[in-house]
């Protein structure tokens, strides 16, 4: 093979994407872990707001709050938590659908004590509503977060 050749530099270009991968790869990655948390369901004002909110408890738990839900009476939601050192992915999904009744407007809240004490990069996603926010949080005592959902 020359040095002038296109299959020396391409070998050349695979060679230097390995490096830079081993160089600024994380390899010290914890497991995934997953944890599954029912959610407490109370009536709210029918126009509130559709957020998230976080709030660090004295205890070390955070209480999770999603506001701005449509259910019916019956419905239960579950909170599904995946946690990947300081990277957490939250879904709230609907566990009993009762279809009867109508719509009420709800939120929903679990208190928590599954989340590391610093930094987190959260992506919390509402199966129920379609919506998503991302934000990072501070687990520490008297700590708390709103994040706004979209769609």
């Amino acid at each position: 093979m020359e040095i002038n050749s296109i299959e020396f530099y391409v070998l050349a270009l695979f060679v230097a994407f390995a490096l830079i991968g081993l160089i600024f790869g994380r390899i010290d990655r914890s497991p995934a872990r997953t944890q599954i948390e029912a959610m407490t369901l109370s009536e709210e004002q029918p126009d509130a707001e559709h957020q998230v909110t976080f709030v660090t408890n004295n205890d070390g738990t955070v209480t999770i709050t999603q506001q701005g839900l449509e259910l019916k009476p019956g419905d239960t939601v579950n909170l599904i938590a995946t946690i990947i050192d300081d990277k957490v992915k939250l879904v709230s999904k609907r566990g009993v659908d009762s279809r009867q009744g109508d719509p009420v407007a709800m939120s929903a809240s679990a208190t928590v004590k599954f989340l590391p004490n610093e930094r987190i990069h959260i992506r919390y996603e509402s199966e129920i509503t379609g919506e998503w926010c991302v934000c990072s949080f501070v687990n520490r005592e008297d700590a708390s977060r709103v994040c706004e959902l979209r769609r």
